[in-house]
């Protein structure tokens, strides 16, 4: 048995924006699946390497079991069409793996494959979390699995109870100590100590909180919490699928984890522009937002500003700003010893008074740091009426001109299927947001899943999509 020793790991941004990944010729993402009368799921991926980087790849889809047994191996035949949407065989649970191979360098190693949840009454969907690392990663050193995760919100009530998933890599991971904390909207926080039996190759664990704090529900006082964990896998990455789900099985809502920053660390501003901003998009419909950062931010005291309301918050607090509509925001942060560290986790929470979970999509901030961005792709639907949203980090990159063009192509599971559409910005909407419907009106006609791309020629926007299903919504940043 091994105890997890507390061990900082530098996370570097710098590395993250320039893609310093080494020589990638395997990109993976593996998902947690479930297919019985209560939930459906669904992978859903696009050939993004072709049209994003004019590169072939193979692709294979692996199927396990929750012990990681293969259960079967497929290869996904992208030559007549664009889109993939894959349904795990009916009363199954386990992991479904992607895997793409190149000759040519992908550059990044984890692949963009996104998941959908669908209960009877909502639908929640969540981006590349996982993956199994490739063996020349492992000897070359460029792992993280020694997992320091948080950016784990609780809720447990009458109705509603939370849960994370982590998956194992190729080879077998003792028995270990896993130490998990709790921690309440106060910043009350509370340890737990457990063993974890031995994981074998591609096995996922399910761990749910209240199995191992006698009065979770107490403590949390109705109101979310966060949970935070340690842990080792072998082989694998440490991030984590985290949900909420009622008791009935009608609701489920899915976003994944973040690392611990009080326990890992991550490079930081010491000059320039001290200040970094996230901002949240116009959403249509009855919903009210919250903003959240998350408790385990790298060590300090930090301070919010939004519509000229300062809160001064600390590392260990669970920083809430609640508002009552769906309008976009812009909050800015700054740390209170001018060092600015270059990950902030925050998240965007929408909830309808009709819905028993909030969709939560976790996010971050932008700063003078971040490089342009012109290209993104998404996850969109017309069964699930998908809005578009983008916001403007006009304070870093000046502003979208109103003759800046938008690029829109739709990619469909049908053959050889793509429509596109260019638009100047003074053509859409003020408020930024859009149905997917408005955009390709007469084209839509299939109801599946489909991959919408975007390409702007300015470079300072960041996109989202929706879905909708009864009185829920999901929503995810592009990638």
């Amino acid at each position: 048995m091994t105890q997890i020793l507390q061990k900082k790991t530098l996370i570097s941004q710098a590395d993250n924006y320039s893609a310093n990944f080494g020589e990638v010729l395997r990109s993976s993402a593996i998902f947690w699946v479930k297919n019985d009368e209560v939930l459906k799921t669904t992978i859903s991926f696009s050939n993004y390497w072709k049209y994003k980087n004019f590169i072939d790849v193979r692709v294979i889809l692996n199927l396990r079991n929750m012990m990681g047994e293969l259960v079967t191996r497929k290869i996904i035949d992208f030559e007549n069409k664009f889109v993939c949407n894959y349904l795990p065989p009916d009363n199954f649970e386990g992991s479904v793996e992607v895997e793409a191979f190149s000759i040519n360098n992908m550059r990044i190693p984890y692949a963009a494959i996104m998941a959908t949840y669908e209960a009877s009454e909502s639908i929640s969907m969540v981006h590349s979390y996982a993956r199994v690392y490739s063996q020349h990663e492992i000897e070359d050193k460029r792992t993280i699995s020694n997992g320091e995760e948080s950016c784990w919100t609780l809720r447990e009530d009458a109705g509603n109870s939370s849960f994370s998933i982590i998956h194992n890599g190729p080879n077998i991971q003792e028995s270990q100590t896993i130490r998990l904390g709790v921690r309440n909207w106060r910043g009350e926080e509370q340890f737990a100590e457990f063993i974890l039996p031995e994981m074998l190759p591609y096995q996922t664990v399910i761990f749910e909180p209240k199995n191992y704090f006698e009065n979770l529900k107490e403590f949390l006082e109705g109101q979310a919490g966060n949970s935070r964990i340690s842990f080792k896998l072998n082989g694998g990455f440490s991030r984590m699928l985290c949900g909420v789900r009622s008791f009935d099985g009608s609701q489920l809502q899915v976003t994944h984890s973040n690392f611990d920053y009080s326990a890992h660390d991550t490079d930081t501003i010491n000059d320039g522009v001290l200040q970094a901003y996230m901002r949240t998009p116009n959403i249509l419909g009855e919903f009210q937002q919250e903003i959240v950062v998350y408790p385990d931010t790298n060590n300090g005291t930090y301070l919010s500003e939004c519509e000229g309301n300062s809160k001064k918050f600390s590392t260990g607090d669970i920083h809430k700003l609640s508002f009552v509509d769906s309008q976009g925001k812009l909050v800015k942060f700054s740390r209170e010893d001018n060092v600015l560290p270059t990950r902030i986790v925050t998240a965007l929470r929408l909830n309808s008074k009709k819905s028993k979970i909030p969709a939560e999509c976790s996010l971050g901030v932008v700063h003078h740091n971040r490089p342009k961005k012109n290209f993104h792709w998404m996850l969109v639907s017309n069964k699930f009426n998908s809005q578009i949203c983008w916001v403007d980090f006009q304070e870093v990159y000046g502003g979208c001109p109103n003759n800046a063009e938008f690029v829109f192509k739709l990619y469909t599971p049908n053959e050889n299927q793509k429509f596109e559409k260019t638009l100047l910005k003074n053509e859409l909407p003020s408020d930024n947001t859009i149905r997917l419907s408005a955009i390709f009106a007469q084209e839509l006609l299939v109801n599946d899943y489909c991959h919408l791309t975007i390409w702007c020629s300015y470079g300072g926007l960041m996109i989202f999509s929706t879905l909708e299903k009864a009185d829920s919504i999901t929503i995810e940043h592009s990638f």
